[in-house]
């Protein structure tokens, strides 16, 4: 899997200016005649003179935000809080400094300030000769603040670079909050030995970093801080618990470790150590690449232990920093325990999902299984009640040839107390994306699954729950997203799988359901009217289907040049690796770069990467995407998605779809049932007057629960064909 550095055009065009600057100038050659001398110890960016400054409205500002006009016309600058020194400017922007090869760090608060409320979206990058050596993700008005540390150590310039994140700049009064250059005056980057990136799951202590600052003494590894020589400090202990690895510190801190992007996650259970009793306050931060991707609440000596979990997926160098919290620093002993950093082929699982050669003979045999966890956070502080498996087992795409596809399957610690055998749930997730680390398997585990709540809910009331992870996704291979027969196969088959596992409490008579929403919906309504031909042993007695994409078609003109646009993508990219189609055959240059890059990527990644994308941009002759479903080489294909075109469930089934619905039309769930009613289907439609796609899902659950709930015990559904 590749991992990409991205920008946006603005960013790429500024990016590529300070480049230009910096190549005419030469990184290493020594100051010009008009470049102000280096500093030679900390210093504000505001106050010091910088080489060049270009802002998208008036002048760049010093220790005030950026009025958009004359000089001096902004405000005390203000994110989250209020600063006395920093840089305030307008997208785009670029600053450049001399610093002479004398500084190590460049430290900034950042995001819009306040005094433009909820408007206004931008980057920030740091670039140091020519190479982006920090970037945030977009940052609004509503972001909460971002925090940077970048490693500047040895570089003649550094650029500061705001960036219009594409709905137009004249909002986005961007502020460095506190800007600083930390500089020892060397001018010269300090020597540093090669890394090997780690191979394996590694705890921090035994890792080698590449440097670490300390507040009093020397960081330690598998103890405490003992403030002096190395290998005075006691057990690592938080709270009443001793952990035999991890880092003790004390504030101010800061590790830097080499990951060369072999890594998925970071790990620890953070706090002030117990040898100092009730004293001390810290916080705990992660930064990825120069940018901050976690930080802990104030911790003190009467803090109950801090769960944090870092995504560090594709990072090169992560720094572990512990700050004072503004009482001094005397009894900030803090400690990293149990930290850890999930590599290589233990970070996600691939030799578990890499299906053998050989399958079993019948669908929905299981192929592998091993103990799993299920956390409703990415903080890991909730933990389901249940056993939790992970699975492989057998199924077919959609021509029928066998593949393995992997799952969850989770069975409630609590024993059921409902009427007859304990039933199953097969759950159909939404959208993910199409990269393999989007795997609900694997988001389940890690606490990042955002349906995680919803299923923890079905276990709540007793129910077994088998999640599938859909052909091609963890597993090798394109993605079969919106792929009708292939998500059905694999839906029934993790239904099928979930029986073939012990200690499940299932028994041959236990009822099973099926359920989802989104791409979810769409799944669910393909398996349940193929459930009969295809799994006919399984007592199939309803499904609920929300959100459902009904139709493809309908689906493109909605998506397109949307924020959802990304979808549109997952779902050609799926049928043409499906149907054997050139990506030639369909798209420019632009457009094959781009379906490409969708294949690593998971929803939320998509959603901003490519918002408001048009689809014309992407093809060969600057057509959209729809007018190519009339095309005989792919329509037939998209049509045969189609949902309820000559079939029909033999068990009641609920649809639900929001009136407002953003992102799958209202008709494409709505003709679903339509269809469904007029091959004489049990069907009952219930419109949801949810806010939009998510908000449809939201209000959905609540019927959805009822449905199963009735369902499984044995009352009938009301069907409303002919009223909707």
């Amino acid at each position: 899997m590749r991992t990409k550095r991205r920008f946006t055009p603005a960013l790429i065009a500024l990016s590529a200016l300070a480049a230009t600057v910096v190549a005419s100038v030469g990184t290493g050659a020594p100051a010009q005649a008009a470049d102000p001398a280096p500093p030679t110890a900390d210093t504000f960016a505001s106050d010091l003179p910088w080489v060049s400054a270009t802002n998208g409205l008036g002048p760049v500002e010093r220790d005030r935000s950026n009025g958009g006009s004359a000089a001096g016309d902004g405000r005390s600058m203000y994110i989250e809080h209020k600063y006395s020194k920093g840089l305030g400017v307008n997208a785009d922007s670029v600053v450049r400094y001399h610093l002479g090869g004398s500084c190590e760090t460049f430290i900034s608060d950042v995001g819009i300030d306040a005094e433009v409320g909820s408007s206004g979206s931008v980057t920030f990058t740091v670039i140091a000769d020519g190479v982006s050596v920090a970037q945030t993700g977009i940052l609004t008005g509503t972001s909460p603040v971002g925090r940077i540390m970048a490693d500047i150590d040895g570089a003649t310039y550094v650029d500061l670079v705001v960036s219009s994140a594409g709905d137009g700049s004249s909002n986005d009064h961007a502020d460095w909050g506190g800007a600083k250059f930390e500089c020892s005056g060397d001018g010269v980057a300090a020597a540093r030995a090669p890394h090997p990136a780690p191979t394996a799951t590694t705890s921090a202590s035994d890792l080698p970093w590449v440097s670490a600052t300390n507040g009093w003494g020397p960081v330690e590894k598998d103890r405490s801080n003992g403030e002096q020589l190395a290998g005075d400090g006691r057990a690592l202990k938080l709270g009443s618990t001793t952990y035999a690895k991890g880092l003790g510190v004390h504030s101010e801190s800061r590790i830097r470790y080499f990951l060369g992007m072999a890594c998925n996650s970071f790990t620890a259970k953070v706090g002030v150590d117990e040898e100092v009793g009730w004293l001390g306050s810290v916080s705990f931060h992660v930064y990825v690449d120069g940018v901050q991707v976690v930080e802990s609440p104030r911790l003190t000596g009467l803090s109950a232990t801090y769960s944090l979990v870092a995504p560090v997926r594709g990072a090169g160098y992560v720094d572990l920093v512990v700050d004072d919290q503004g009482d001094g620093i005397d009894k900030d002993h803090a400690d990293w325990a149990d930290a850890t950093f999930l590599c290589g082929n233990d970070a996600a699982g691939e030799a578990f999902y890499t299906a053998p050669a050989t399958l079993g003979p019948d669908n929905g045999d299981i192929v592998r299984s091993e103990a799993s966890s299920f956390y409703v956070d990415p903080l890991k502080i909730t933990k389901v009640d249940a056993a939790v498996t992970r699975m492989m087992y057998r199924s077919t795409d959609r021509l029928g040839q066998p593949i393995g596809v992997t799952g969850q399957l989770i069975v409630p610690s609590r024993p059921w107390s409902g009427t007859g055998p304990r039933p199953l749930v097969a759950w159909a997730p939404g959208t993910q994306g199409l990269g393999d680390q989007c795997a609900p398997s694997k988001l389940m585990a890690s606490g990042q699954e955002y349906e995680g709540a919803f299923i923890a809910g079905l276990i709540a009331r007793g129910y077994v729950v088998a999640v599938t992870d859909y052909q091609g996704l963890g597993t090798p291979g394109i993605h079969s997203y919106m792929i009708r027969e292939a998500q059905a196969h694999a839906l029934l088959d993790a239904a099928r799988a979930a029986f073939e596992l012990p200690g499940t409490g299932l028994t041959a008579d236990s009822p099973v359901a099926l359920t989802g929403y989104s791409q979810g919906g769409g799944a669910t309504a393909a398996a349940v009217e193929l459930a009969p031909a295809y799994a006919p042993e399984l007592k199939v007695v309803g499904a609920a289907a929300g959100g459902v994409p009904g139709d493809l078609a309908l689906l493109a003109e909605k998506l397109d040049g949307t924020f959802y646009v990304g979808f549109l993508g997952y779902a050609i990219r799926s049928i043409t690796d499906t149907y054997g189609i050139s990506l030639a055959d369909l798209a420019n240059e632009r457009g094959q770069a781009l379906f490409r890059e969708l294949e690593d990527e998971c929803t939320v990644e998509s959603m901003f990467e490519h918002a408001f994308t048009q689809s014309s941009s992407l093809t060969l002759d600057g057509r959209p995407i729809t007018a190519y479903l009339n095309e005989p080489w792919i329509g037939p294909h998209v049509e045969e998605q189609r949902i309820g075109n000559g079939r029909k469930p033999t068990v009641p089934v609920l649809v639900i779809h929001s009136l407002t619905d953003d992102v799958v039309p209202y008709e494409a769930g709505r003709g679903t049932a339509a269809r469904w009613c007029a091959e004489g289907a049990q069907v009952r439609f219930q419109p949801s007057l949810g806010p939009g796609h998510v908000g449809g899902f939201l209000t959905s659950y609540g019927w959805t629960l009822a449905f199963l709930e009735d369902t499984f015990a044995g009352k009938p559904m009301q069907s409303n064909c002919g009223t909707f």
